[in-house]
């Protein structure tokens, strides 16, 4: 049998190619090597505590008034995923200027807050949401095939700008670009090298696009991906490791066991890095050349603890928590090229979703990322205790930092360390976010060039393709790039 595609992983974005696929009455078939589908998108269980691996809150999602992009794709494919909007409580901590501010309420009460703080923070900042809108506005219709984008003025001012030029440029304080600018660690970009666009994009969908937290576990929500795809007429093969990939008008992948399959589409939802050095039989220069001009990003440690009091009565009143050495970006990631410094996320699931834990319970997790290779000389001999050391540390400094006490209470811990990710996802340093979006390696580069970079019969979704990182950019890639596929094959029988 010859499947019109095989897509090779069931992440999030493999899973969304295929929905697509399926909806449009394709055979398809896709391999995966685990035993579940979703990738990172995954749930593992300690002791009474089910904790989810990634998947804290969904962007580009929306509301009855703004409806994203995800949303509308989860209504196209009949997908039914139990919400609830995340509300803006974000509490944020530098050091070097011993700065704190908690960012929450509506849009409108933190932009007031930042007008206290800073004077011309709002006047600037409602400048800039026209400018936002049409940006957003510009990316959808270059989705759609538009070249000339004459009607679109600030996109063609700020095309090649980066994040931090363009907010100055539109008189934001500098103070306020800072604070605005608190996200870029989940882009994966620090403002100086983030397109403007790429900032633009993310901050409009924090605006108006409301993102939601799955009140699923992550496992529960990859199921329910997997089971409307098998529904629609697709097939899913679990412990089915590739081993090699041939190209050709009827291409042929082969997995470690010997079995062969063949299709006349590949689609990867695994790092283009590791496909081409490793899966790929054909020789491609040229996608090796593009490969190797991108950047990889940071890579991070994760700490999931379940502590055995309420988040109330830790006191843990915030849905993420934000430690940075410096509020400017360009500085503080200079820090994390070290294995000891001052960067830390922590996420609380339970303010969104009182039934994260058992009851009386919380779920923290606490993140810290590195930049380069920090992590290159640690070896077997001292992994397990260099990984436990800086737990114990990242642990003590986010007491400290934000006047909690969370040690004593821990019933359970698991430690995911660069090297954990790497063994899960392929990636070369075990990284977060894919391949960092920084110059002209930017999403609208990407997209703009897209046409012109296909390899015959191969392509490529997730944090590999052009959208970047996050659940909603795989997810959303999956849909873009099998759409494609789609219109170059109605347009061959016009």
């Amino acid at each position: 049998m010859v499947y019109d595609a095989i897509i090779v992983g069931a992440g999030i974005g493999g899973l969304s190619a295929g929905l697509n696929l399926a909806f449009n009455n394709k055979k398809v078939l896709i391999l995966e090597k685990n035993g579940l589908p979703g990738g990172v998108v995954t749930t593992f269980k300690r002791g009474r505590f089910e904790f989810d691996a990634s998947l804290y809150d969904l962007m580009d999602y929306g509301s009855v008034e703004h409806i994203g992009s995800i949303k509308r794709l989860f209504k196209k494919y009949n997908l039914d995923i139990d919400t609830s909007p995340i509300p803006y409580n974000v509490r944020i901590k530098a050091l070097d200027n011993q700065f704190e501010e908690v960012i929450k309420g509506e849009i409108d009460d933190w932009v007031l807050r930042l007008e206290e703080l800073y004077r011309g923070s709002m006047s600037t900042f409602r400048n800039m949401l026209p400018i936002l809108k049409e940006i957003d506005e510009a990316l959808k219709a270059i989705k759609k095939g538009k070249k000339s984008l004459e009607d679109y003025p600030n996109f063609m001012k700020y095309i090649d700008m980066n994040a931090y030029d363009a907010l100055v440029d539109l008189n934001i304080p500098t103070n306020t670009i800072h604070i605005l600018g608190y996200f870029w660690i989940e882009i994966g970009s620090p403002l100086n090298k983030l397109s403007f666009i790429d900032f633009a994009e993310c901050l409009y969908k924090l605006i108006f696009k409301r993102p939601v937290a799955v009140k699923e576990k992550n496992t529960s929500f990859a199921l329910k991906l997997a089971k409307r795809f098998v529904e629609l007429g697709g097939k899913i093969y679990y412990h089915s490791c590739v081993k090699n990939i041939k190209l050709d008008n009827t291409s042929e992948v082969t997995l470690t066991n010997g079995k062969t399959y063949k299709a006349k589409e590949i689609i990867c939802n695994t790092s283009e890095r590791y496909a081409l050095k490793n899966l790929i039989e054909n020789e491609l220069a040229f996608a090796n050349q593009k490969e190797n001009a991108r950047t990889i990003s940071m890579n991070g440690l994760v700490i999931y603890l379940g502590l055995n009091k309420s988040y109330q009565d830790l006191k843990l009143y915030n849905y993420r928590y934000y430690e940075f050495q410096n509020l400017n970006s360009a500085i503080n990631i200079k820090s994390m090229n070290k294995l000891y410094h001052h960067t830390i996320e922590g996420i609380v699931p339970n303010i969104i979703n009182e039934n994260a834990s058992p009851k009386n319970t919380t779920i923290l997790v606490l993140k810290t990322w590195y930049n380069m290779d920090a992590w290159k000389n640690i070896d077997k001999k001292n992994y397990y205790q260099t990984k436990n050391e800086l737990a114990q540390s990242l642990i003590h400094e986010f007491e400290e930092a934000f006047h909690v006490d969370i040690e004593e209470y821990i019933e359970e811990i698991e430690i995911a360390s660069p090297y954990t990710f790497k063994k899960h996802t392929n990636w070369d340093n075990g990284c977060f976010f894919g391949n960092m979006r920084l110059g002209y390696d930017n999403s609208i580069n990407r997209l703009l060039s897209y046409q012109d970079e296909l390899i015959p019969h191969l392509s490529f979704v997730g944090a590999s393709s052009v959208f970047g990182s996050g659940v909603d950019n795989a997810f959303y890639s999956g849909y873009y790039v099998t759409e494609k596929l789609l219109e170059e094959k109605r347009s061959n029988y016009e």
